[in-house]
């Protein structure tokens, strides 16, 4: 049997996440055409059906099932090579891991799972949490923290859960209070998450205010907390945030506690499937000891 090469595991992975040869090779950024090859050829060459072709879907056989999470594997393996060498050079050598955040776990979050995770030599990327779910099925980071949660992974799991704040100009004469509701601020200008960037943190704040018998006054769709509370330390609105973001010192922003918040806004950990680097249970104790020192949950 002729060798297996990490391209041909690479469109195998992306068909297999996708399912579908056409959005697989636009994940890669290739043509369809040499994605269809390379699975073809691999098929081949482990003499293995890893898709049934149906006219408008295709469908991974056990053996695509079986394969997946080797391959995922060995493609973290390969990529890890250059650091692995660089790091011996230097008498460092750490296993690496490459960890994603929901921009909303920068930075308090994220410097807790750093604490939690110092065996390793850490790889940070950000992104929104439907991005990075779909970098850790491709293979392109090991673990993620994210803002949604899917009761049918066993490889997923909520940390904690966490209640909002009201983020408001410092220049605000609401900075001053010991908290606010809903009802206060039904009125005034918000600036939130786009519902494409953040479908859960936009669907938990919108209910608040619908639960109320009012909409929203958005001013600002936005993708990153940085942005959110830069024009909120501009004076062009309030938001609505996590607790966690109200760790840290963000220049022109004052954080109220909302009244009528509970801990709803959950912070989970992904791995990739199969949990190869065994993450899930360690990470999540971790960070849920962190966020009850820290009154988060």
């Amino acid at each position: 049997m002729s060798e297996v090469s990490l391209k041909q595991l690479r469109c195998f992975v992306a068909v297999y996440t996708e399912r579908s040869f056409t959005r697989g090779a636009r994940l890669l950024g290739m043509q369809q055409s040499p994605v269809s090859q390379a699975v073809a050829a691999l098929e081949r060459q482990l003499d293995q059906r890893l898709f049934e072709r149906r006219a408008r879907e295709i469908i991974p056989t056990a053996a695509a099932d079986t394969l997946y999470p080797e391959a995922l594997e060995l493609h973290r393996r390969a990529s890890s090579l250059p650091q692995l060498f660089a790091e011996t050079r230097g008498g460092q050598y750490r296993p690496r891991l490459r960890l994603g955040a929901a921009s909303s776990a920068f930075p308090a979050i994220v410097r807790g799972a750093v604490e939690a995770l110092d065996e390793y030599s850490l790889i940070v990327s950000d992104g929104a949490s439907a991005q990075l779910a779909q970098a850790l099925d491709t293979g392109d980071i090991d673990a993620c923290l994210i803002r949604e949660f899917d009761s049918s992974r066993p490889d997923e799991r909520v940390a904690f859960r966490e209640r909002l704040v009201v983020a408001v100009p410092n220049t605000h004469q609401w900075a001053d209070l010991a908290s606010l509701t809903i009802a206060d601020i039904l009125e005034h200008p918000v600036i939130t998450f786009s519902r494409e960037n953040a479908p859960i943190a936009f669907d938990l704040v919108a209910s608040l205010f619908l639960e109320a018998g009012s909409s929203m006054n958005v001013v600002a769709n936005l993708s990153t907390e940085q942005a959110i509370l830069g024009l909120v330390g501009a004076g062009v609105g309030i938001s609505i945030v996590p607790q966690s973001v109200s760790l840290e010192s963000w220049g022109g922003v004052t954080f109220v506690p909302l009244a009528e918040s509970y801990p709803t806004y959950p912070l989970t950990v992904r791995t990739a499937p199969g949990d190869p680097l065994e993450l899930l249970d360690s990470l999540t104790v971790a960070l849920a000891s962190w966020a009850q020192g820290r009154g988060l949950s």
